[in-house]
């Protein structure tokens, strides 16, 4: 059996049999048959990625006769370069926008997801982190029974107590302590 290395643009996708057929460039803009999209597991451990987009430049292999064959990937052309060329980046733009990219030499992991992101688990999740971690957001809400924090807590804005304030230690201020009607704590009776 005699198999052909070719080059075409995606002109069909089945999206529910991971399928594709391609225009072909060298057989004169012919139409191949539905072509298989490898995947990495289709078992028990089970993955789908994206499928190639309609438009996009590929590489195939066909049989002799090109009605048997399967997708190869994807191939860039000086009419569409890729997207970084940088030798230690790794690198996906998705269609909306978010992208994904790993710098090997920085050592440095970029989700920039224009969505939302979920990370949901059945256990325990741990951030560890060799430097000091920096939340940037509008507000953050802490949707749990309880909170413990094991180090020291510096404020550097105003605290607002929904709740009654129970110390098991002393409390100190460098500032006054006053109740609603505007008694201190020197306040004698």
């Amino acid at each position: 059996m005699s198999i052909q290395l070719e080059y075409g643009e995606v002109s069909a996708v089945d999206y529910k049999t991971c399928r594709i057929r391609v225009r072909l460039d060298d057989r004169d803009g012919v139409q191949s048959y539905w072509l298989n999209v490898p995947q990495r597991h289709t078992q028990a451990t089970q993955s789908r990625p994206l499928m190639p987009e309609l438009g996009e430049q590929v590489a195939v292999l066909l049989d002799a006769d090109g009605v048997g064959g399967v997708y190869l990937g994807g191939v860039y052309s000086t009419a569409e370069p890729p997207p970084v060329v940088d030798e230690d980046t790794d690198y996906v733009r998705f269609s909306d926008g978010t992208t994904l990219t790993y710098d090997r030499v920085a050592h440095a992991l970029v989700t920039d997801c224009v969505g939302s992101v979920l990370v949901k688990t059945a256990t325990t999740v741990t951030v560890e982190a060799g430097r000091p971690v920096l939340v940037v957001a509008p507000s953050v809400t802490l949707d749990t029974p309880e909170t413990i924090l094991t180090g020291t807590l510096q404020v550097a804005g105003q605290v607002t107590l929904a709740s009654g304030l129970q110390a098991v230690g002393d409390i100190q201020t460098q500032g006054k302590v006053l109740d609603q009607g505007g008694n201190s704590n020197h306040h004698s009776h």
